[in-house]
C-alpha cells in the first residue's frame, strides 16, 4: 500500500480485519497494464487510481460511515451495481500516433468491465504530444487523450504536462520491482566475480607481504646475531681489565708485605741492642757497689758520701731497675713482636704463596683469556665478514623488498585499473541489458514473441525495404484487429481456480449454516419446553399467592401469542377483592406494587435463590400490606436468606437482625447491629 492515501489503506485494511464487509480494493490494485503504457493509465486516471470499488450502495455507505467515525479522512467509493460504463464513440483508429482507447489497454477481472470504462473509456492513448496535438484538434476536443510519457490534451482543448518522476507510479512499480529483481541478480554476480578477483589479489599482495616478512626476519636474525658478537668482545675485554686490575693489586700488597717484615726486623735489632747496653750498665753498677762497701770502713764521711751516693746510687738503681723493668717489658713486647713477626712472616710467606699460586693461576687464565682472545679476534673476523655479508644481503633484501613494493604498487594500480575497466563493463553491460531489455519488451509487446522464439523463426529478409514496408502493412493491419487478451486463458485457469475454491468454502458455509440452524432449532425447542413448564407452575403460584396476600379475588398469567413464547408479551390479569379490573392502570399504585410482590414471590416459589437482596420494594404499600409483606418473607427463610433495604416499621419488626448506619460527628459514620431476638427477649424480661 506504498503511495496510497491514509484513508484508502485504513478501508483496505478494515476490509481485510472483517469490520466491513464487500471490499474489492482500490482501482489501482484492481487492473494492470504493460510497462510502456503504465505511466498514461496512470496519467488518465490520476486521483481515480485510489478509488476504491465496492461491491453496492450499502457497502459505499458503511464505509463512509466508519471514516466519519474513525476520522480517518475522505476516500472515493465506487460501488459495481451503480457504477456504468462509458464508451467512446468514433475512436480516431485511422489517425497516425493513436495507440488504442485507454480502458482497452488494461487487464482486469470481467465483473469490473464497466467500473474501468466509465474511468478510461473516453480516453485516448496517443503516441507523443504532437500527435496527440493533431488528433484533438483534427477531432474538434472531444475527448481526452494522453501521451505515453504522460503529457495530457483536455477534453476542451487545455493542455497539461511537464516532467514526470519515474519509478513513483502505484501500476509501474511491480514492473520495476521485476526489473530490480532481475538487474540485482546480475549486479550480485558480477559483484561476486569482482570479489573472486579481490581475494585473488589480496592472496597475492599476502604471499609478497609474508616473502617480504620472512627477509625482514632474517635480516633481523643476522643483526642480533652481530649484536651478541659484540657484546662477547665486551666481556671478554673487561674480563681482560679485571685481571690486570688483580694483579697490579696483588703486587701491591705483596711489596706491602715485605716492607712490613723490613721494619719489624730493624725493630728488633734495635731492642737486642738496647738489651746489651742495659746489661752492661747493670754489671758495672755492681761492681761499683762492691768496690763502695769494702771501702765502707774507711772514712765515715766517705761512708755518708757513700751513703748519700749509694742513696743515690740506689735510687739510680731503682731507676735503673725501672727503666730495666720497661727495658724488659720492651724486650718482651719486642721478642713477642718478634715471634708474632715470625708467625706472621709466615703466615705473610703462606699469603704470598697463596697470592703467587693465584698470580700463577691469573696467568694461566690470562693466558687461556689471551689465546681465547686471539680466537675471539678470528671469530669477530669472521663474525665482521658475516655481518657485512649479511649487510650485502639486508641491501639486496632491501633492493628485492622495494622492487616487490614497486611490484605490488603496480599490483594495486592493475587492480585499480582493472576495477575502473571491471565499473566501466558493468556500466555497458548495464546499458545493453537495458537495450536488450528494451528490444526484448519492444519484441514481445508488439510481435508476441519471446527471444528463444524470434531466433527460431529469424529469417534474413533478402530485400531490407521491401521487409520493411511490409511490416508497417502488417502493424496497421494489427492495429485495426484491437486489442488482444493474451493472457485469457491464464486469467480463466486463475478465475476457474478461485471460483473453485470460493464454491467449496460456500459448501462449507451452508453446511455449518445447516448445522447452526439445527442447533438452534433443538435449542429453541429445549428453551420453549423449559419457559412454558416453568411459567405454568409460576402462574399457578401466581393465582394462589395473590388471593392469601390480598385476600381474595383472583389473579392470572397468560402468553399474548402461545405458539410463540419465546416472542411474546405476558398478561396479568388481577381482580382485587370488590373490584372489576380490566387494565392494571386502574390500580392504584400500592396495588400494582402487591401485584408485583406477588410475582417476585411465586418466582422465589418456583425457583428459589439462596440469596436476595430488597431494595425498598415496599415503600408503595400500607401498614397493613406491608404486614403481609414482611410475614410472606419467613415462608422463604428456610432456603432464602434476605437482605432488606427499607425504611418500612412492619419489615424492621419482621427482621431478625437489624443494621442502621449513623453519623454522631460529621463526616464520621457507625454501624450499629440489633439483634431482634434478643431485644425481644430484653423487652420481655
Amino acid at each position: 500500500m506504498e503511495g496510497f492515501y491514509n484513508s484508502v489503506r485504513f478501508i483496505i485494511k478494515a476490509g481485510k480485519q472483517g469490520q466491513v464487509r464487500g471490499i474489492c480494493g482500490s482501482v489501482a490494485q484492481l487492473i494492470s497494464t504493460a510497462p510502456e503504457y503504465s505511466t498514461a493509465i496512470e496519467t488518465a486516471l490520476g486521483g481515480a487510481m485510489q478509488n476504491i470499488a465496492v461491491e453496492n450502495e450499502e457497502s459505499a455507505k458503511r464505509c463512509i460511515r466508519l471514516l466519519k467515525e474513525r476520522k480517518a479522512g475522505r476516500a472515493t467509493f465506487l460501488p459495481l451495481t451503480s457504477i456504468k460504463g462509458k464508451k467512446l464513440q468514433d475512436p480516431p483508429v485511422d489517425e497516425d500516433g493513436y495507440i488504442a482507447v485507454a480502458s482497452e489497454l488494461v487487464e482486469h477481472d470481467e465483473r469490473y468491465k464497466e467500473l474501468v470504462s466509465n474511468l478510461l473509456g473516453k480516453v485516448v492513448i496517443a503516441e507523443d504530444i504532437d500527435c496527440a496535438s493533431y488528433i484533438a484538434k483534427k477531432h474538434g476536443y472531444r475527448f481526452k487523450i494522453v501521451t505515453l510519457d504522460g503529457q495530457v490534451v483536455n477534453a476542451g482543448g487545455s493542455y497539461t504536462g511537464g516532467s514526470t518522476s519515474k519509478s513513483t507510479g502505484i501500476l509501474s512499480r511491480k514492473n520495476e520491482i521485476s526489473e530490480l529483481e532481475v538487474k540485482g541478480g546480475k549486479l550480485s554476480e558480477n559483484n561476486t566475480e569482482l570479489k573472486r578477483s579481490c581475494e585473488k589479489l589480496s592472496q597475492e599482495v599476502q604471499k609478497l607481504a609474508a616473502d617480504l616478512e620472512g627477509e625482514r626476519e632474517k635480516l633481523g636474525n643476522t643483526d642480533s646475531e652481530l649484536i651478541r658478537s659484540e657484546m662477547e668482545h665486551k666481556r671478554v675485554a673487561e674480563l681482560l681489565a679485571q685481571l690486570e686490575d688483580s694483579d697490579s693489586k696483588l703486587q701491591e700488597n705483596t711489596e706491602r708485605f715485605t716492607r712490613q717484615i723490613r721494619e719489624a726486623e730493624e725493630q728488633a735489632d734495635i731492642a737486642a741492642a738496647e738489651l746489651a747496653e742495659l746489661d752492661g750498665e747493670i754489671e758495672r753498677a755492681e761492681e761499683e757497689r762492691s768496690k763502695r762497701r769494702d771501702e765502707n770502713a774507711d772514712a765515715a764521711e766517705e761512708r755518708v758520701k757513700l751513703s748519700e751516693k749509694l742513696a743515690r746510687l740506689r735510687i739510680d738503681r731503682a731507676e735503673l731497675q725501672k727503666d730495666e723493668q720497661i727495658c724488659r717489658t720492651s724486650i718482651e713486647q719486642i721478642e713477642q713482636n718478634i715471634s708474632e713477626g715470625e708467625g706472621g712472616e709466615e703466615k705473610l710467606a703462606a699469603d704470598i704463596d697463596d697470592y703467587n699460586a693465584q698470580i700463577r693461576q691469573k696467568e694461566l687464565e690470562i693466558k687461556e683469556i689471551t689465546e681465547r682472545s686471539a680466537g675471539s679476534g678470528d671469530r669477530i673476523k669472521s663474525i665482521g665478514e658475516q655481518i657485512e655479508k649479511a649487510q650485502r644481503e639486508q641491501a639486496e633484501i632491501n633492493i628485492n623488498a622495494e622492487k616487490l613494493r614497486t611490484e605490488q604498487r603496480n599490483k594495486i594500480n592493475e587492480r585499480e585499473t582493472l576495477a575502473e575497466e571491471i565499473t566501466r563493463g558493468s556500466e555497458r553491460g548495464k546499458s545493453v541489458e537495458n537495450e536488450f531489455d528494451d528490444l526484448a519488451g519492444k519484441l514481445w509487446d508488439e510481435y508476441g514473441l519471446t527471444r528463444s522464439q524470434a531466433e527460431c523463426s529469424a529469417e534474413q529478409p533478402e530485400d531490407v525495404k521491401a521487409a520493411k514496408s511490409r511490416l508497417a502493412e502488417l502493424k496497421g493491419q494489427i492495429k485495426k484487429l484491437g486489442s488482444v487478451n493474451l493472457g485469457a486463458i491464464e486469467e480463466y485457469a486463475e478465475v476457474s481456480e478461485r471460483y473453485e475454491f470460493m464454491n467449496a468454502q460456500l459448501e462449507d458455509v451452508n453446511k455449518s449454516k445447516l448445522e447452526l440452524t439445527e442447533l438452534i432449532n433443538s435449542l429453541t425447542e429445549n428453551m420453549k419446553s423449559i419457559f412454558t413448564e416453568n411459567f405454568e407452575k409460576i402462574a399457578v403460584k401466581f393465582s394462589s399467592i395473590f388471593t392469601e396476600l390480598f385476600g381474595g379475588g383472583k389473579a392470572s398469567l397468560s402468553l399474548t401469542d402461545p405458539e410463540n413464547v419465546l416472542e411474546c408479551g405476558i398478561d396479568i390479569n388481577v381482580a382485587p377483592p370488590g373490584k372489576v379490573v380490566k387494565n392494571l392502570l386502574a390500580l392504584s399504585g400500592g396495588e400494582i406494587a402487591f401485584v408485583a410482590v406477588c410475582i417476585y414471590f411465586a418466582i422465589l416459589t418456583v425457583r428459589p435463590s439462596p440469596f436476595c437482596l430488597l431494595d425498598e420494594i415496599e415503600a408503595a404499600l400500607d401498614d397493613v400490606n406491608v404486614a403481609k409483606y414482611a410475614g410472606y418473607l419467613h415462608k422463604f427463610t428456610d432456603r432464602t436468606q434476605f437482605i432488606t433495604i427499607t425504611h418500612r416499621r412492619g419489615t424492621m419488626e419482621e427482621a431478625d437482625v437489624l443494621y442502621g448506619v449513623t453519623m454522631q460527628e460529621d463526616g464520621i459514620s457507625k454501624l450499629l447491629k440489633m439483634n431482634m431476638g434478643d431485644a425481644k427477649q430484653i423487652s420481655l424480661g
